[in-house]
């Protein structure tokens, strides 16, 4: 089967950065299956009518991303989905605009809600003595009394260690570059509040069991944090 190679020009921007994303679409679309062997070098340089150094950094770049594998004298394949380039690609998405607006975080603010309380609510049911330790130690950073981390950083452990309690690792695949990127967004309007009273009570219902409590608990919580959002945006316009 012979495939027809759409040509590509770029004009503005960092060429190798354009070529990346157009990769990434040319493999999703025409390499969808690990292993796949990719053009050669000086087929990618004719489809996207750049130099060969722009292919080769650009490749680098997908290299280190986890997408590719290159193999000197072997070519170049696409590699399987894993964990830590699900949560790196993630991390890519969601911090792609920096400084975020009203709707952006209202955004994140709906996925982190419906997320967190499903995790509460199986973490009731499924957590281990000591994933309920894990949570525990973590609510003891955030208020101050861990010197390893700050009260932050604890802030976004309590949230993994509820994630990993729910003894399905996508939950904390996909909550921790959420919770990370919004603690990351909520800093540079104003100084946040880590709640840490509605913390201790997400984990005084995962403790006793009660899975409805604890996703009532998390809904407690992402409304003050929404209020507290809203807020700061407010004063910082």
């Amino acid at each position: 089967m012979v495939i027809h190679i759409r040509q590509r020009s770029f004009r503005r921007g960092r060429l190798s950065e354009q070529v990346i994303t157009e990769m990434e679409r040319m493999i999703a679309e025409e390499y969808p299956q690990p292993g796949c062997l990719l053009p050669k070098e000086s087929e990618l340089v004719e489809r996207f009518q750049v130099s060969r150094v722009v292919i080769r950094e650009a490749m680098k770049i997908l290299e280190d991303r986890g997408s590719v594998e290159v193999r000197a004298g072997r070519g170049t394949r696409t590699v399987a989905m894993s964990p830590e380039r699900v949560k790196s690609s993630l991390m890519r998405l969601f911090t792609e605009h920096p400084r975020p607006t009203a709707k952006e975080l209202e955004y994140l603010l709906e996925i982190r809600q419906v997320l967190e309380e499903t995790a509460a609510g199986l973490a009731a049911v499924r957590a281990l003595p000591e994933n309920l330790e894990e949570i525990e130690q973590a609510l003891t950073g955030m208020r101050g009394g861990n010197p390893e981390c700050t009260p932050e950083e604890a802030d976004l452990r309590f949230h993994r260690a509820v994630a990993r309690a729910t003894q399905n690792s996508y939950f904390e695949l996909v909550l921790e570059p959420l919770t990370e990127v919004f603690l990351r967004q909520i800093r540079l309007t104003a100084s946040i509040d880590l709640g840490v009273e509605h913390h201790q009570s997400i984990f005084d219902e995962i403790k006793k069991g009660n899975s409805v409590g604890a996703r009532q608990a998390t809904r407690r919580m992402m409304k003050a944090t929404r209020d507290d959002s809203a807020k700061a945006l407010n004063l910082l316009q």
